[in-house]
Formats: C-alpha cells, structure tokens, sequence
C-alpha cells in the first residue's frame, strides 16, 4: 500500500514534467509540507510535517521539521507525537549532480496519550531532547528527476531511533516540486508532499 502510493504520486508528477533543464545540483533551500505515515510498536501514526531548509553560505545549511502525528495505540488508546528536529549540514560537493552532506542534529519528542480518537481527556506524556547525527546524498538523475538517500540517528534517554530514508523530488515548474519518500529503520513508513525552491 505505501509503495503504490508512492508509486502514483511519482507516475502523476512525472507526467506534469517536461524535458526542459531546471536544477544542475540539488536544492537544499526549500519549504515543504507533507503527509507522513509512520509505523512505530504495532501501532500507524499519520498526520502531517513541515520543513524550512535554507543555505548558510556555500557548503552549509540549516532545516527545520516538525510533525505531529497521531494513531490508536494497544487499540484502546489514542497517541499523539510532536516531534520538532533542528540540523545543521555540511555539504560535500556544492553545484555538483551529485552532493553528499553530513552534521549534527538536535530533536524534541513530545508524547500524549488520550482515551481513544473521541474521547474528552488527555493524559500529558513523556518529552525529551536529545542530540544525534545524520547524513545523506542527494543526486540530479535527470534534468527535473532529483533521488536522495538519508541516515540518521538520535539517542533518546530510553531507546535510540535509527531511521533510513530513500525518496524522490520531482520538479513540476523551476521552483515547486511534488516529493516522496520511504522510510526504515525505528520509525518505518512514508511521506508525500509537494516542496517550494527558492
């Protein structure tokens, strides 16, 4: 289910291209808003996330992300997760096809936990902060056709989440974007969205 939506959602932008040249380099200057799925304990988290990425200077960049999700945990219960990331990146390879970047994160995870998705009460969970590392490569396939693949790592107080990332911008004009991605690891699952360059 989640690869064939992505699968459709890749076809559908890819048939709004044309063979006209955009980008020579990815972008690591955007705004983007997505949908994301996320499947964590036995339980489906859905909601949505948004992100501000933008250049410091040539071979650096900082983004934002927050999403809130929410899903029916043990089946009884119903569970909300605000999770707010900060990344500072260093890349490797500026105005290249193909660029590699690396650095330091930070994550805040914020936990509520209700009677179900009617219920009135609502429980205040756990949060935490932690730091963590991620890298990636990102790489222009095609002249509107950009793939990127992504690591990355925090160390909670309890557990530790890993996550693999492999996904997909689609230039459908020179500065907005429909966007995919698949998700493994600690948190599996997927996320489409459109993205806006400038």
């Amino acid at each position: 289910m989640k690869l064939k939506t992505l699968t459709i959602a890749c076809t559908l932008a890819l048939g709004f291209s044309t063979t006209v040249a955009l980008a020579e380099s990815p972008s690591f200057s955007y705004i983007e808003a997505r949908y994301v799925e996320l499947d964590e304990a036995n339980t489906t988290f859905d909601g949505y996330e948004a992100e501000l990425s933008g250049r410091l200077g040539r071979y650096s960049f900082l983004s934002l992300n927050y999403a809130d999700v929410s899903g029916d945990w043990a089946g009884f219960a119903n569970a909300n997760l605000e999770m707010a990331t900060a990344r500072l990146g260093f890349i490797f390879g500026e105005n290249q096809p193909l660029v590699a970047y690396v650095g330091p994160q930070v994550s805040y995870i914020k936990t509520n936990y209700g009677p179900g998705t009617d219920g009135s009460w609502n429980s205040e969970g756990d949060s935490t902060t932690e730091w963590g590392a991620f890298g990636g490569v990102r790489a222009m396939v095609l002249p509107r056709v950009e793939v990127n693949t992504e690591i990355s790592y925090i160390d909670f107080d309890r557990e530790s989440f890993t996550s693999y990332s492999v996904g997909t911008r689609v230039y459908l004009t020179q500065n907005l974007a429909a966007t995919g991605q698949l998700r493994m690891g600690d948190l599996d699952g997927f996320s489409i969205g459109v993205s806006y360059q400038f």
